[in-house]
Protein backbone atom coordinates (compact mmCIF):
# COMPACT_ATOMS: atom_id res chain seq x y z
CA UNK A 1 0.00 0.00 0.00
CA UNK A 2 1.56 3.35 -1.03
CA UNK A 3 2.18 5.90 1.71
CA UNK A 4 0.79 9.38 0.93
CA UNK A 5 0.83 12.49 3.07
CA UNK A 6 -2.80 13.28 2.27
CA UNK A 7 -5.53 10.88 1.23
CA UNK A 8 -8.29 13.40 0.58
CA UNK A 9 -9.18 15.28 -2.56
CA UNK A 10 -11.72 18.04 -3.34
CA UNK A 11 -13.57 17.81 -6.65
CA UNK A 12 -15.11 20.76 -8.51
CA UNK A 13 -17.27 19.56 -11.40
CA UNK A 14 -18.89 21.99 -13.87
CA UNK A 15 -22.02 20.67 -15.56
CA UNK A 16 -25.01 22.50 -17.09
CA UNK A 17 -24.14 25.90 -15.55
CA UNK A 18 -23.82 24.37 -12.07
CA UNK A 19 -20.65 23.77 -10.06
CA UNK A 20 -20.72 20.62 -7.94
CA UNK A 21 -18.36 20.37 -4.96
CA UNK A 22 -17.51 16.99 -3.45
CA UNK A 23 -14.85 15.67 -1.05
CA UNK A 24 -13.43 12.19 -1.46
CA UNK A 25 -10.94 9.98 0.38
CA UNK A 26 -8.64 7.49 -1.31
CA UNK A 27 -9.19 3.91 -0.10
CA UNK A 28 -6.42 1.51 -1.16
CA UNK A 29 -7.72 -2.05 -1.71
CA UNK A 30 -4.26 -3.43 -2.56
CA UNK A 31 -1.14 -2.21 -4.34
CA UNK A 32 -2.97 -1.93 -7.71
CA UNK A 33 -6.58 -0.95 -6.88
CA UNK A 34 -7.88 2.32 -5.43
CA UNK A 35 -11.46 3.36 -4.64
CA UNK A 36 -12.89 6.76 -3.80
CA UNK A 37 -15.12 7.20 -0.76
CA UNK A 38 -17.27 10.33 -0.58
CA UNK A 39 -16.92 11.97 2.83
CA UNK A 40 -18.74 15.30 2.42
CA UNK A 41 -19.70 18.05 2.82
CA UNK A 42 -21.19 18.29 -0.62
CA UNK A 43 -22.98 21.20 -2.22
CA UNK A 44 -23.99 22.66 -5.57
CA UNK A 45 -23.44 26.23 -6.73
CA UNK A 46 -25.45 28.04 -9.42
CA UNK A 47 -23.71 30.92 -11.16
CA UNK A 48 -25.53 34.26 -10.75
CA UNK A 49 -22.99 36.59 -12.39
CA UNK A 50 -19.48 36.63 -13.80
CA UNK A 51 -17.51 39.75 -13.03
CA UNK A 52 -14.26 41.01 -14.59
CA UNK A 53 -11.36 41.84 -12.29
CA UNK A 54 -11.72 42.22 -8.53
CA UNK A 55 -15.05 41.94 -6.72
CA UNK A 56 -16.75 45.34 -6.80
CA UNK A 57 -20.58 45.20 -6.64
CA UNK A 58 -21.13 48.94 -7.26
CA UNK A 59 -18.65 49.75 -10.05
CA UNK A 60 -17.64 46.31 -11.31
CA UNK A 61 -17.82 45.28 -14.95
CA UNK A 62 -20.04 42.23 -15.38
CA UNK A 63 -19.28 39.83 -18.24
CA UNK A 64 -22.42 37.74 -17.72
CA UNK A 65 -25.52 38.10 -15.49
CA UNK A 66 -28.16 35.43 -14.83
CA UNK A 67 -31.63 36.29 -16.13
CA UNK A 68 -34.57 34.07 -15.24
CA UNK A 69 -36.22 34.57 -18.64
CA UNK A 70 -33.18 32.97 -20.34
CA UNK A 71 -33.92 29.66 -18.63
CA UNK A 72 -36.56 28.42 -21.07
CA UNK A 73 -35.09 25.01 -21.79
CA UNK A 74 -33.09 22.62 -19.65
CA UNK A 75 -31.11 21.61 -22.73
CA UNK A 76 -29.64 25.07 -23.23
CA UNK A 77 -26.36 25.77 -21.41
CA UNK A 78 -24.86 29.26 -21.32
CA UNK A 79 -21.35 28.61 -19.98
Amino acid sequence: VPEFQGRQVATFHNQRDFIFFRRHRYVFKNSKRVNLQEIGPRFTLKLRWLQKGLYDPQNGEYEWVYKADLETSRRRVFL
